[in-house]
């Protein structure tokens, strides 16, 4: 007997004003029956996500590979904030404290292999480790569709082969169940994230 996967979940790292969760509405009617889970580290944002989507799981923390807290660098706009104090874009000097989840623990207690998974990951420089440690922990494996903008470009002293080689990965791992912000399948990465339009 062949297991289909009946749940469907949308997983939104990095879900900002909560634009992604509108673009995946859009992508298909039954989007919308789906479960939705989003984290966004800043509560200005959270607050708001809350209130368009009152259906949703929100989460008020980072993803990370860990949980711990962290400081959380803002930037001249909402869009521009990072754990990474590498991220040319903050402020150094102004920062809150925020939480931090261990993606690949919440995922392995809040779901399976058998769920029919679509994550978006925008995280501001923090998808290296991320997705290294989901690759580590078989976790791509449990991942239908993917969605991922890269932030190496925006990152001081930044080893670019480090996204390159994590772009060719993902991309021969998941072919065109891969979206990837201006490198793989960049049109449909749109319909999806209006940010990064």
């Amino acid at each position: 007997m062949v297991c289909s996967k009946m749940r469907k979940v949308f997983i939104d790292l990095g879900a900002g004003s909560g634009d992604d969760i509108k673009g995946y509405y859009n992508l298909y009617p039954g989007n919308k029956l789906h479960e939705i889970y989003a984290f966004e580290p800043n509560p200005r944002r959270t607050i708001g996500i809350a209130e368009r989507y009152p259906a949703a799981h929100v989460y008020t923390a980072a993803a990370g590979v860990e949980d711990t807290t962290s400081k959380l660098y803002l930037g001249n706009s909402l869009n521009t904030n990072s754990l990474n104090i590498n991220k040319v874009s903050v402020n150094k000097n102004n920062y809150i404290d925020v939480r931090v989840i261990d993606i690949c623990k919440w995922m392995k207690n809040n779901f399976s292999y058998d769920d029919y998974i679509t994550m978006v990951i925008d995280i501001e420089g923090g998808e290296y480790e991320v997705l290294q440690a989901m690759y580590d922990q078989q976790l791509w494996e449990w991942v239908d569709q993917l969605y991922v903008e890269f932030h190496g470009e925006k990152l001081a002293n930044f080893d670019i082969e480090i996204e390159n080689t994590l772009v060719d990965k993902l991309i021969d791992f998941y072919g065109d169940r891969v979206y990837i912000y201006r490198k793989h399948q960049h049109q449909q990465f749109l319909k999806l994230n209006a940010e990064g339009s």
